[in-house]
């Protein structure tokens, strides 16, 4: 038991080593999908077989993506019976809600080498009708000795979905009446051939493919009508009751889809030039019900305003080619039409200046290189924000007279005031002491001429 968890252990670090480093080479592998083609009836399973041939090569590991649609398709098992796949890597998984299958499996010791192997036999259960597929997906690889794919083609299956054998009345429906097909009225009426002796009939309106009415009589007319129902895949269930016994119950599908696809916006390829006189427009978008039908296109030439020149409404696939010659005015309108007749309409204008300047609806493309809107506003924003701080510091490294201190100013002014003051009172001081001391000089000098001056008597 060791050995082996050991040996499936070693198999598998192997092959994820090889997945992780292999290119797909020119190989002879090829996967089947078996049966290729048949009608089923909705509420019924059928099986379908996918087989490996290894073109005359060992082979070491598969890994096998499928895909079917999940609104008509529902997976009840994976992997029925036996399989030549030795040890799955991965129990085999899918998604009845993305509509995907993975079979992962190898083949221990020398690999397998077989011209019609059995991989898996898968169990699909019919929910609705119209036509359908079941493919291999483009990540589906067979490994062989050496770790390179050698994978190298494979088939599909095609099935017919058809409703199943009515158990009770036949319905019509002059509303709606293909159940295959998307209808945008949302209004159907429903009418059933009537059943001889019947006491009434009972019905319900729903999303269950499978749904029964309650037993209670409805009406006993044959025909009924509903308003505003909702959007997507509804079954109409009825049934007779006749002796006091309700018969079998039969089912009649609608499909309505009311809204347009999703918006979208007309672009130029971001590298496009002008070249032999055509530009390309490209468009796409989705619808989440009924899905993509086609698209139509017009054209509105504006380059004289007092002769505009329509086109008529054709049907094109993505990218149109716009033919231009010279400066031209154009207006492309695009319709986007779902399975359902509904459409979304959008439109995109281009203005040709010349071969390297085109301006149009979301920007203006110079040399092929397209400037939406909300760059070239971007851009603008950063050169005016540029500017303006430039101007900013310029003005701010200017020398700026000084500020003036009014109350410190006065108080200084107050002080030189006393200064000056003090220094009068010292002046009128040192005044006052030169007049004392000018006065003291005359009085003593007299003194002195006095004591120096001889008398009378002195003289004879």
């Amino acid at each position: 038991m060791r050995m082996k968890l050991l040996a499936t252990f070693s198999l598998i670090l192997a092959i994820f080593s090889v997945w992780a480093t292999e290119a797909r080479a020119q190989g002879e592998a090829f996967l089947s999908i078996s049966p290729q083609s048949g009608t089923f009836t909705v509420e019924n399973t059928f099986d379908v077989s996918v087989f490996l041939n290894t073109g005359g090569k060992n082979v070491n590991a598969v890994k096998i993506d499928l895909k079917f649609d999940p609104r008509k398709l529902q997976v009840v098992t994976p992997a029925k019976g036996i399989s030549a796949v030795g040890e799955w890597i991965f129990p085999p998984s899918f998604s009845n809600k993305t509509g995907e299958i993975t079979l992962q499996g190898g083949f221990p010791g020398q690999g397998i080498n077989t011209s019609e192997g059995l991989v898996s036999v898968i169990v699909f259960r019919v929910i609705s009708l119209g036509e359908t597929e079941v493919n291999f997906l483009d990540s589906s690889k067979v490994l062989s000795e050496k770790g390179t794919n050698i994978l190298n083609s494979f088939n599909r299956g095609v099935y017919r979905l058809i409703p199943s054998p009515s158990r009770g009345p036949r319905i019509f429906s002059e509303t709606h009446p293909n159940q295959a097909e998307w209808y945008k009225n949302p209004n159907p009426s429903f009418s059933w051939e009537e059943i001889i002796g019947a006491e009434g009939y009972s019905f319900q309106l729903n999303d269950d493919p499978f749904g029964e009415p309650n037993n209670v009589i409805d009406t006993e007319s044959a025909s009924v009508s509903f308003e505003e129902v909702e959007e997507g895949g509804q079954y109409f269930h009825l049934k007779a009751k006749k002796a006091g016994v309700w018969g079998g119950t039969s089912h009649f599908k609608i499909m309505v889809d009311k809204t347009p696809p999703q918006e979208f916006k007309p672009y130029l390829a971001s590298l496009g030039f002008i070249r032999d006189n055509y530009l390309l427009v490209y468009f796409d978008t989705q619808d989440s019900l009924s899905g993509m039908n086609y698209y139509q296109v017009r054209v509105a030439d504006y380059t004289n305003p007092e002769n505009i020149i329509w086109s008529g409404w054709i049907q094109e696939k993505s990218p149109f080619k716009l033919t231009v010659q010279g400066k031209k005015v154009f207006q492309v309108f695009i319709r986007a039409f779902d399975q359902a007749g509904n459409f979304q309409e959008e439109e995109i204008r281009v203005n040709i200046i010349n071969s390297f300047l085109i301006v149009i609806s979301g920007g203006v493309q110079i040399k092929g290189i397209l400037l939406p809107w909300w760059l070239i506003s971007v851009l603008i924003i950063m050169i005016l924000s540029g500017a303006g701080y430039l101007l900013f510091r310029r003005i701010k490294t200017k020398p700026q007279p000084e500020k003036v201190d009014l109350p410190k100013e006065i108080r200084e002014a107050e002080k030189e005031i006393e200064d000056v003051r003090k220094a009068k009172k010292k002046l009128r001081k040192m005044r006052l002491l030169e007049e004392k001391g000018g006065e003291e000089w005359q009085r003593l000098k007299r003194t002195l001429d006095k004591t120096a001056k001889p008398s009378e008597e002195e003289k004879e």
